[in-house]
């Protein structure tokens, strides 16, 4: 899949080089990014870890004459790796600069307070998305009412049914949404639960 920038209003040619070198792309060209399996995301991980957004800051980098989003996320529980602190911010390419020009990449996870996620992260602070195959290293924690449990989604907030494979080749696979199913007659399976999606991490990380 391919990834797309925009650059609004753009004011100086040195923000769109500078793009360029940091994301090895030329400026008419997307970036593409190779679709991975789940168990290469777990392998290609330096840090999975569950926790809240409890900050978003944009801000401006004067030496590379870049804007980045920094992803605050607390109450952690880290499941491979290690955090240097109590919190871990993850650093994402885009933004606004001082000039009001406006960097806006295509495919980068968005967050908002309070979203509850689990990330897959690699490369922070150096790449210009800190997660493994950006949208693919991230799920996001849904609480589910009528079962009384968390339950996992994918980036865009689908249900995450199981996973398909073995160990070291498993897929991700979708629960179709209860309109969907309900249209084909047929019973949407149930997203699956945090705690199977901790113990299915585990188990790829040994």
């Amino acid at each position: 899949m391919c990834v797309s920038l925009l650059l609004r209003h753009p004011t100086r040619s040195v923000f769109a080089l500078l793009l360029i070198a940091l994301l090895g792309a030329p400026a008419a060209q997307a970036t593409t990014v190779a679709k991975l399996s789940f168990s290469e995301v777990v392998t290609g991980s330096e840090v999975i870890a569950i926790g809240t957004v409890t900050a978003i800051e944009q801000t401006w980098d004067a030496e590379l004459e870049m804007p980045f989003t920094l992803v605050t996320f607390s109450d952690l529980e880290v499941l491979k790796g290690s955090v240097a602190s109590e919190d871990l911010t993850l650093r994402f390419l885009g933004g606004p600069a001082p000039d009001g020009l406006t960097l806006v990449v295509s495919g980068m996870p968005q967050f908002a307070v309070r979203d509850r996620a689990v990330v897959f992260s690699t490369g922070n602070g150096v790449q210009a998305c800190p997660l493994v195959g950006w949208w693919q290293g991230l799920y996001r924690v849904i609480f589910d009412a009528g079962r009384d449990v968390f339950t996992v989604a994918d980036h865009l907030g689908r249900n995450v049914a199981g996973f398909d494979g073995s160990l070291g080749q498993r897929v991700a696979h979708l629960s179709s949404a209860p309109e969907v199913a309900a249209a084909l007659e047929e019973t949407a399976p149930e997203a699956l639960t945090l705690d199977d999606f901790r113990t299915l991490i585990q188990t790829e990380s040994q």
